[in-house]
Protein backbone atom coordinates (compact mmCIF):
# COMPACT_ATOMS: atom_id res chain seq x y z
CA UNK A 1 0.00 0.00 0.00
CA UNK A 2 2.74 2.48 0.97
CA UNK A 3 4.17 1.69 -2.27
CA UNK A 4 1.60 3.02 -4.39
CA UNK A 5 1.37 6.28 -2.09
CA UNK A 6 4.95 7.08 -2.87
CA UNK A 7 4.66 6.43 -6.57
CA UNK A 8 1.73 8.54 -7.06
CA UNK A 9 3.38 11.21 -4.72
CA UNK A 10 6.53 10.96 -7.20
CA UNK A 11 4.06 11.36 -9.98
CA UNK A 12 2.42 14.29 -8.06
CA UNK A 13 5.52 16.84 -7.70
CA UNK A 14 6.63 16.02 -11.39
CA UNK A 15 3.29 17.39 -13.06
CA UNK A 16 3.50 20.30 -10.44
CA UNK A 17 6.80 21.55 -11.38
CA UNK A 18 5.71 21.25 -14.74
CA UNK A 19 2.20 22.90 -14.39
CA UNK A 20 4.33 26.11 -12.54
CA UNK A 21 6.57 26.27 -14.92
CA UNK A 22 4.06 26.21 -17.87
CA UNK A 23 2.03 28.42 -16.23
CA UNK A 24 4.03 31.39 -15.25
CA UNK A 25 5.19 31.14 -19.09
CA UNK A 26 1.29 31.27 -20.52
CA UNK A 27 0.41 33.15 -18.31
CA UNK A 28 -2.47 31.04 -16.97
CA UNK A 29 -3.87 30.92 -13.93
CA UNK A 30 -6.06 27.96 -14.31
CA UNK A 31 -2.87 25.85 -15.14
CA UNK A 32 -1.17 27.69 -11.80
CA UNK A 33 -4.14 26.73 -9.68
CA UNK A 34 -4.13 22.49 -11.02
CA UNK A 35 -0.32 22.90 -10.56
CA UNK A 36 -1.12 24.47 -6.89
CA UNK A 37 -3.66 21.60 -5.76
CA UNK A 38 -1.35 19.07 -6.91
CA UNK A 39 1.39 20.69 -4.77
CA UNK A 40 -1.30 20.52 -2.16
CA UNK A 41 -2.05 17.19 -2.82
CA UNK A 42 1.83 16.05 -3.11
CA UNK A 43 2.01 17.48 0.70
CA UNK A 44 -1.30 15.25 1.26
CA UNK A 45 0.16 11.92 0.00
CA UNK A 46 3.26 12.53 1.86
CA UNK A 47 0.68 12.76 4.70
CA UNK A 48 -0.95 9.71 3.63
CA UNK A 49 2.70 8.24 3.61
CA UNK A 50 3.98 8.53 6.73
CA UNK A 51 0.96 8.15 8.45
CA UNK A 52 0.46 4.66 6.76
CA UNK A 53 4.42 3.66 7.80
CA UNK A 54 3.35 4.51 11.74
CA UNK A 55 -0.14 2.93 11.79
CA UNK A 56 1.12 -0.54 9.85
CA UNK A 57 4.47 -1.21 11.49
CA UNK A 58 4.02 0.73 15.37
CA UNK A 59 1.99 -1.91 17.30
CA UNK A 60 0.34 -1.15 20.26
CA UNK A 61 1.68 -0.46 23.70
CA UNK A 62 1.64 0.27 27.34
CA UNK A 63 0.79 3.75 26.78
CA UNK A 64 -1.15 3.37 23.50
CA UNK A 65 -3.16 0.32 23.87
CA UNK A 66 -5.46 0.81 20.64
CA UNK A 67 -1.88 0.77 18.78
CA UNK A 68 -1.61 3.95 16.12
CA UNK A 69 -4.51 3.44 13.17
CA UNK A 70 -5.82 6.69 14.59
CA UNK A 71 -2.87 7.95 13.14
CA UNK A 72 -4.37 7.87 9.34
CA UNK A 73 -7.50 9.63 10.53
CA UNK A 74 -5.98 12.42 11.60
CA UNK A 75 -3.75 12.80 7.88
CA UNK A 76 -7.04 11.96 6.53
CA UNK A 77 -8.36 15.17 8.60
CA UNK A 78 -5.26 17.27 7.95
CA UNK A 79 -5.42 17.17 4.20
CA UNK A 80 -9.36 18.10 4.63
CA UNK A 81 -8.14 20.98 6.44
CA UNK A 82 -5.07 21.93 3.43
CA UNK A 83 -8.00 21.37 0.81
CA UNK A 84 -10.03 23.73 2.88
CA UNK A 85 -7.02 26.22 2.00
CA UNK A 86 -6.53 25.63 -1.12
CA UNK A 87 -10.04 26.36 -2.16
CA UNK A 88 -9.70 29.91 -0.38
CA UNK A 89 -6.11 30.59 -2.36
CA UNK A 90 -8.04 29.79 -5.99
CA UNK A 91 -11.26 31.99 -4.67
CA UNK A 92 -8.55 34.77 -3.98
CA UNK A 93 -6.80 34.32 -6.96
CA UNK A 94 -9.77 34.58 -9.58
CA UNK A 95 -10.95 37.33 -8.24
CA UNK A 96 -7.63 38.89 -8.46
CA UNK A 97 -7.69 38.00 -12.14
CA UNK A 98 -11.37 39.09 -12.67
CA UNK A 99 -10.61 42.42 -11.56
CA UNK A 100 -7.26 42.49 -14.30
CA UNK A 101 -8.01 40.20 -16.85
CA UNK A 102 -4.53 38.79 -18.40
CA UNK A 103 -3.47 37.21 -22.08
CA UNK A 104 -3.10 33.13 -21.83
CA UNK A 105 -1.17 31.46 -24.53
CA UNK A 106 -3.35 28.81 -25.04
CA UNK A 107 -0.76 25.48 -26.98
CA UNK A 108 1.07 25.34 -23.87
CA UNK A 109 -1.19 25.30 -21.12
CA UNK A 110 -3.47 22.65 -23.48
CA UNK A 111 -0.09 20.53 -23.96
CA UNK A 112 0.71 21.01 -20.13
CA UNK A 113 -2.62 20.25 -18.81
CA UNK A 114 -3.24 16.84 -20.98
CA UNK A 115 0.46 15.58 -19.59
CA UNK A 116 -1.04 16.55 -16.09
CA UNK A 117 -4.08 14.72 -16.75
CA UNK A 118 -2.61 11.38 -17.87
CA UNK A 119 -0.17 11.50 -14.72
CA UNK A 120 -3.09 12.25 -12.28
CA UNK A 121 -4.88 8.99 -13.73
CA UNK A 122 -2.07 6.93 -13.36
CA UNK A 123 -1.56 8.06 -9.87
CA UNK A 124 -5.54 7.43 -8.79
CA UNK A 125 -5.27 4.34 -10.98
CA UNK A 126 -2.50 3.26 -8.09
CA UNK A 127 -4.65 4.08 -5.05
CA UNK A 128 -7.86 3.30 -6.37
CA UNK A 129 -8.76 -0.33 -4.72
CA UNK A 130 -6.87 0.70 -1.59
CA UNK A 131 -9.44 3.94 -1.48
CA UNK A 132 -12.67 1.90 -0.59
CA UNK A 133 -11.14 0.07 2.69
CA UNK A 134 -9.13 2.90 4.23
CA UNK A 135 -9.90 6.55 4.27
CA UNK A 136 -6.34 7.84 5.08
CA UNK A 137 -6.04 6.83 1.22
CA UNK A 138 -9.30 7.69 0.01
CA UNK A 139 -8.27 10.91 1.12
CA UNK A 140 -5.25 10.84 -1.24
CA UNK A 141 -7.51 8.94 -3.63
CA UNK A 142 -9.78 11.99 -3.74
CA UNK A 143 -7.03 14.22 -3.97
CA UNK A 144 -5.85 12.49 -7.15
CA UNK A 145 -9.14 12.39 -8.74
CA UNK A 146 -9.91 16.15 -7.99
CA UNK A 147 -6.45 16.70 -9.80
CA UNK A 148 -7.65 14.57 -12.93
CA UNK A 149 -11.13 17.00 -13.20
CA UNK A 150 -8.96 20.29 -12.61
CA UNK A 151 -6.46 18.88 -15.53
CA UNK A 152 -10.04 18.58 -17.55
CA UNK A 153 -11.08 21.70 -16.83
CA UNK A 154 -7.49 23.44 -17.78
CA UNK A 155 -7.96 21.53 -21.21
CA UNK A 156 -11.48 22.75 -22.07
CA UNK A 157 -10.44 26.29 -21.30
CA UNK A 158 -7.32 25.96 -23.23
CA UNK A 159 -9.88 24.69 -26.27
CA UNK A 160 -11.73 27.98 -25.84
CA UNK A 161 -8.99 30.38 -25.67
CA UNK A 162 -7.81 28.84 -28.71
CA UNK A 163 -10.90 28.87 -30.78
CA UNK A 164 -12.65 32.22 -29.12
CA UNK A 165 -10.28 33.54 -27.88
CA UNK A 166 -12.19 33.70 -24.57
CA UNK A 167 -9.97 34.19 -21.81
CA UNK A 168 -12.23 34.40 -19.01
CA UNK A 169 -13.18 30.78 -19.46
CA UNK A 170 -9.44 30.60 -17.47
CA UNK A 171 -11.10 32.19 -14.99
CA UNK A 172 -14.31 30.42 -14.64
CA UNK A 173 -12.40 27.19 -14.85
CA UNK A 174 -10.71 28.37 -11.63
CA UNK A 175 -13.17 28.97 -9.88
CA UNK A 176 -15.04 25.22 -10.77
CA UNK A 177 -12.33 23.78 -9.67
CA UNK A 178 -12.23 26.15 -6.47
CA UNK A 179 -15.50 24.63 -5.98
CA UNK A 180 -14.93 21.03 -6.30
CA UNK A 181 -12.31 21.04 -4.19
CA UNK A 182 -14.73 22.74 -1.40
CA UNK A 183 -17.23 19.51 -1.64
CA UNK A 184 -13.72 16.74 -1.37
CA UNK A 185 -12.51 19.37 1.39
CA UNK A 186 -16.09 19.02 3.36
CA UNK A 187 -16.22 15.45 2.81
CA UNK A 188 -13.03 14.17 4.21
CA UNK A 189 -14.01 16.62 7.20
CA UNK A 190 -17.17 15.56 7.46
CA UNK A 191 -16.02 11.88 7.94
CA UNK A 192 -12.53 12.24 9.87
CA UNK A 193 -14.06 14.27 12.32
CA UNK A 194 -16.68 11.87 12.65
CA UNK A 195 -14.34 9.12 13.53
CA UNK A 196 -12.28 11.26 15.93
CA UNK A 197 -15.41 12.23 17.67
CA UNK A 198 -16.33 8.44 18.19
CA UNK A 199 -19.14 9.05 16.20
CA UNK A 200 -20.69 5.39 15.07
CA UNK A 201 -19.56 4.04 12.09
CA UNK A 202 -21.64 4.83 8.83
CA UNK A 203 -22.34 1.39 7.95
CA UNK A 204 -23.70 0.45 11.10
CA UNK A 205 -26.97 1.21 13.23
CA UNK A 206 -27.27 0.65 16.96
CA UNK A 207 -30.88 -0.85 16.82
CA UNK A 208 -29.75 -3.03 14.56
CA UNK A 209 -26.46 -4.42 16.52
CA UNK A 210 -29.22 -4.59 19.24
CA UNK A 211 -31.69 -6.78 17.78
CA UNK A 212 -28.86 -9.30 16.40
CA UNK A 213 -27.33 -9.37 19.51
CA UNK A 214 -31.26 -9.85 21.26
CA UNK A 215 -31.70 -13.07 18.87
CA UNK A 216 -29.25 -15.19 20.16
CA UNK A 217 -30.20 -17.64 22.93
CA UNK A 218 -30.14 -16.68 25.90
CA UNK A 219 -29.91 -13.30 26.07
CA UNK A 220 -32.75 -11.44 27.89
CA UNK A 221 -31.57 -7.91 27.04
CA UNK A 222 -28.90 -5.53 25.69
CA UNK A 223 -28.13 -1.88 26.77
CA UNK A 224 -25.59 1.08 27.14
CA UNK A 225 -24.11 0.17 23.57
CA UNK A 226 -21.38 1.61 22.35
CA UNK A 227 -20.01 1.60 18.78
CA UNK A 228 -16.64 3.24 17.57
CA UNK A 229 -14.27 3.05 15.22
CA UNK A 230 -10.13 3.84 15.88
CA UNK A 231 -9.02 3.33 12.28
CA UNK A 232 -10.98 2.98 9.01
CA UNK A 233 -11.96 -0.56 9.18
CA UNK A 234 -11.27 -0.90 12.93
CA UNK A 235 -14.87 -1.09 14.48
CA UNK A 236 -14.96 -1.63 18.46
CA UNK A 237 -18.01 -2.22 21.03
CA UNK A 238 -18.89 -2.65 24.24
CA UNK A 239 -22.61 -3.28 25.90
CA UNK A 240 -24.01 -4.64 28.77
CA UNK A 241 -25.91 -7.54 27.95
CA UNK A 242 -28.68 -9.48 30.91
CA UNK A 243 -28.75 -13.00 30.75
CA UNK A 244 -30.17 -15.21 33.55
CA UNK A 245 -28.53 -16.22 36.66
CA UNK A 246 -26.29 -19.63 35.63
CA UNK A 247 -22.74 -20.85 36.20
CA UNK A 248 -19.77 -18.90 34.48
CA UNK A 249 -19.11 -21.24 31.93
CA UNK A 250 -22.49 -21.31 30.23
CA UNK A 251 -22.51 -17.29 30.37
CA UNK A 252 -19.12 -17.80 28.32
CA UNK A 253 -20.62 -19.46 25.67
CA UNK A 254 -23.44 -16.83 25.07
CA UNK A 255 -20.40 -14.66 24.98
CA UNK A 256 -18.88 -16.14 22.52
CA UNK A 257 -22.08 -16.48 20.34
CA UNK A 258 -22.33 -12.68 20.76
CA UNK A 259 -18.47 -11.95 19.49
CA UNK A 260 -18.90 -14.05 16.36
CA UNK A 261 -21.87 -12.39 15.43
CA UNK A 262 -20.90 -9.62 15.93
CA UNK A 263 -17.28 -9.64 13.71
CA UNK A 264 -18.67 -12.38 11.20
CA UNK A 265 -21.93 -10.58 10.19
CA UNK A 266 -21.28 -7.00 11.35
CA UNK A 267 -17.20 -6.69 11.17
CA UNK A 268 -16.84 -6.06 14.54
CA UNK A 269 -13.06 -6.67 14.93
CA UNK A 270 -13.40 -6.50 19.57
CA UNK A 271 -16.03 -6.11 21.44
CA UNK A 272 -16.41 -5.76 25.66
CA UNK A 273 -19.47 -7.34 26.76
CA UNK A 274 -20.58 -6.87 30.26
CA UNK A 275 -22.94 -9.51 31.03
CA UNK A 276 -25.45 -8.68 33.93
CA UNK A 277 -28.04 -10.69 35.50
CA UNK A 278 -30.52 -7.79 36.23
CA UNK A 279 -32.56 -6.02 33.75
CA UNK A 280 -32.10 -2.61 36.16
CA UNK A 281 -30.50 -0.70 33.06
CA UNK A 282 -29.54 2.13 36.01
CA UNK A 283 -26.19 1.08 36.53
CA UNK A 284 -24.69 4.36 37.43
CA UNK A 285 -22.56 4.60 34.11
CA UNK A 286 -21.64 8.26 32.91
CA UNK A 287 -22.27 7.18 28.87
Amino acid sequence: MSNNIFWAMILNVIIALAQIIAGIFSGSLALISDALHNINDFFSLFISYIANKIASNKKSDIKHSYGFKRVEIISAFINGIMLLGVFFYLLFEAYKRLRTPHEVLGVPTLIVAIIGLIGNILGAMLLHEESHENLNIKSAFLHLVSDSLSSVGVILSSILILWKNLYIADTIISIVIAIFVLFGSYELLKESIHILLEGVPYNLDIEDVKRKILEIEGVKDVHHIHLWQIGSKEILLSAHVVVKDQELSKAEKIYGRINSILRENLGIIHSTIQLETSEDKDCNCEF
